[in-house]
């Protein structure tokens, strides 16, 4: 997981799209997260969206691939970090990723022509 330290100040809304698994953690006050679940986006503003305080000290794990607002809850800026997920590879995946790079080296092997043929030599 890559973390990265960030300062929140009061009255900035620091908005940004993130991963599922990103975690987001208050290192010395208290921020607001404010997000929603995007399989009801279609909804527009007919949904109420998820609202988490996290205090100081605390950490909140994104469930889902979400736009995020991040805003500090009182006077003084705050430090967090916001830790983002390394991409996971399905096995399923790199199983079509194999099979795709042994397709496209075997047509080019295939479509090589036979050095014996060409030059006249024939076997018994």
């Amino acid at each position: 997981m890559k973390a990265i330290r960030q300062c929140f100040y009061p009255g900035q809304l620091n908005a940004r799209r993130q991963r599922a698994g990103t975690q987001v953690v208050a290192i010395d006050g208290a921020l607001r997260l404010t997000y929603r679940d995007p399989s009801l986006d279609w909804l527009l503003n007919v949904t109420v969206p998820v609202s988490v305080n996290i205090e100081e000290g605390e950490c909140h794990m994104l469930p889902y691939d979400t736009f995020v607002e991040i805003e500090v809850l009182g006077p003084s800026a705050v430090n967090g970090l916001v830790g983002v997920p390394r991409p996971q590879y399905s096995l399923v995946a790199a199983i079509g990723r194999c099979a795709a790079w042994i397709g496209c080296h075997g047509r080019a092997n295939a479509q090589r022509p036979d050095k014996r043929r060409t030059q006249g030599v024939t076997r018994d």
